[in-house]
């Protein structure tokens, strides 16, 4: 259950971060449209709330690894390992193999992910002017993606 919610909180940072920055990106293209005669004015109304749901979910983030430093300190067999893996089990021994395989089946997936999603932007021309937001989602998408390819690959390893 633990890794389940470490993997939605950082999947929701990168999610929020990538929002947050589409605000300031989009703005930036409208006056980029405007310097260019594209358009002839345009009205922004920018929210708060990207930034605010950032800043929340980096404090839960930070506030649940400093428990989990804390927990680990007090069992001195603990490693280096069990401070920042959410998932490493110090009493099971499979669990040190099973991350390895993890790590290495979500790394193969990210650099095949980013190369296609990388390759696409070939396919979109003007995606600075016209299509601000693919290039932002889809590269905030990369480690997204690694981290469910991470917490499948981990479950389905760890229930054999």
């Amino acid at each position: 259950m633990k890794l389940y919610f470490t993997v939605i909180l950082r999947s929701l940072l990168y999610v929020s971060l990538a929002v947050m920055v589409y605000e300031f990106v989009r703005v930036e293209q409208y006056f980029e449209l405007l310097g260019r005669g594209y358009i002839d004015g345009f009205s922004v109304n920018i929210g708060n709330q990207a930034g605010q749901i950032f800043v929340v979910i980096t404090i839960i983030l930070v506030i649940l690894n400093v428990l989990q430093l804390l927990v680990m300190k007090k069992n001195k067999q603990a490693k280096v390992e069990d401070y920042i893996l959410p998932e490493y089990d110090a009493s099971d021994e499979r669990s040190v193999e099973i991350t390895g395989k993890s790590v290495r089946f979500a790394f193969v997936f990210v650099l095949l992910y980013s190369f296609l999603i990388l390759g696409s932007y070939m396919f979109v021309p003007n995606y600075f002017l016209d299509y601000v937001w693919y290039p932002m989602f889809t590269t905030a998408s990369i480690p997204v993606v690694g981290l469910i390819v991470y917490l499948i690959s981990f479950k389905v390893l760890y229930s054999r």
